[in-house]
C-alpha cells in the first residue's frame, strides 16, 4: 500500500513519484475518488447512522481484530471496536 507504481518493470525506490501520498487514505488517492466519497458524505441522510466517508475498515486494526478475534486481548478489542457487541450487522 506504499507504492503506487505497479506497471513499471523496474522502479527506483529513491524516486518519490513511485510512492502514494501517505497524507491521504488509500481510498482517496485520486481526485475522482476523493470527490465520490465527499459527495456520498454530504448527501447522506439517515436517522440512525451518521454520515461517513468509508463504509468498510480502511485500517489495519479492523483486519487484525477480525483474524485474531478468538484470542485475548483481541476479543475484547474487537468488542470495543464494534460498540460493545461482537458484531454490528449491516
Amino acid at each position: 500500500w506504499i507504492l503506487k507504481d505497479y506497471s513499471s518493470k523496474f522502479i527506483d525506490l529513491s524516486d518519490p513519484q513511485v510512492y502514494r501520498d501517505l497524507s491521504k487514505p488509500i481510498g482517496v488517492q485520486t481526485d475522482v475518488k476523493a470527490q465520490k466519497f465527499q459527495e456520498r458524505y454530504e448527501s447522506w441522510f439517515d436517522d440512525e447512522i451518521p454520515p461517513f466517508h468509508f463504509g468498510t475498515h480502511y485500517s489495519t486494526p479492523g483486519y487484525v481484530l477480525w483474524y485474531l478475534l478468538r484470542l485475548e486481548p483481541f476479543t475484547t478489542m474487537a468488542v470495543h471496536l464494534q460498540g460493545g457487541k461482537f458484531d454490528v450487522p449491516d
